[in-house]
């Protein structure tokens, strides 16, 4: 049988059936934009079916309970991390310094654009509350640093890069320098533009890794 969708949306008889993946993906907006306003005890999932616009039954239809959800909204922390590396790997770009300068301004815009991230990832229940989720969080972050040491090796490889350096300490002071950036942003109630308060860490970082002339 032949079901006419729009956007996820099953148009027969004016019936509107989202399919699972938009309403996962409905559902992870939602989180985060509650964690974003209300942190993650404000998350509820009554907070969240009426964020979405659907009733509690329909949303444990795609998660089973909060953990549940939260763990989705970890992998998708990680996920969107890998699709930014994804990008530049594609980029016609050579230059590896060039690559790890776009890749530290979209990891900036990703969150920029999930408000909720930091106040997540900042939070007591990832810290302390849930070893699962703080787990999953930390391979994440431990895979997304090793592909940037491997950008960083690349650089040293074709002479744009500090052969001197330490691959693993910048690996993680780059990652460092955006939770630096992303934590005042937050704590200044996302005021400010985070993409361009990070950005303005980015030179001079760029000539600590400059060959030494």
């Amino acid at each position: 049988m032949n079901v006419n969708l729009h956007n996820g949306v099953d148009m027969r008889k004016g019936i509107a059936k989202v399919s699972t993946e938009v309403r996962r993906e409905q559902i992870r907006q939602a989180t985060f934009n509650i964690i974003a306003n209300q942190g993650v005890k404000g998350l509820t999932i009554s907070a969240i079916a009426e964020k979405v616009g659907v009733s509690e039954a329909n949303l444990y239809r795609h998660f089973k309970n909060k953990k549940e959800i939260l763990a989705h909204a970890v992998e998708s922390i990680g996920e969107g991390l890998l699709q930014n590396l994804r990008s530049v790997k594609n980029t016609k770009v050579a230059d590896p310094v060039k690559k790890l300068k776009r890749l530290f301004r979209l990891h900036l815009e990703y969150i920029e654009a999930n408000e909720g991230i930091p106040r997540f990832v900042f939070s007591e229940e990832l810290h302390k509350g849930n070893p699962d989720l703080r787990n999953k969080l930390l391979d994440a972050i431990n895979t997304y640093a090793r592909e940037i040491e491997l950008l960083i090796k690349q650089g040293q490889e074709g002479g744009t890069i500090n052969k001197g350096i330490d691959t693993h300490a910048f690996a993680f002071s780059m990652i460092g320098m955006i939770q630096i950036s992303t934590m005042m942003w937050s704590l200044n109630d996302f005021s400010s533009s985070l993409v361009l308060d990070g950005m303005g860490l980015w030179d001079s970082f760029e000539k600590c890794m400059a060959v030494k002339k």
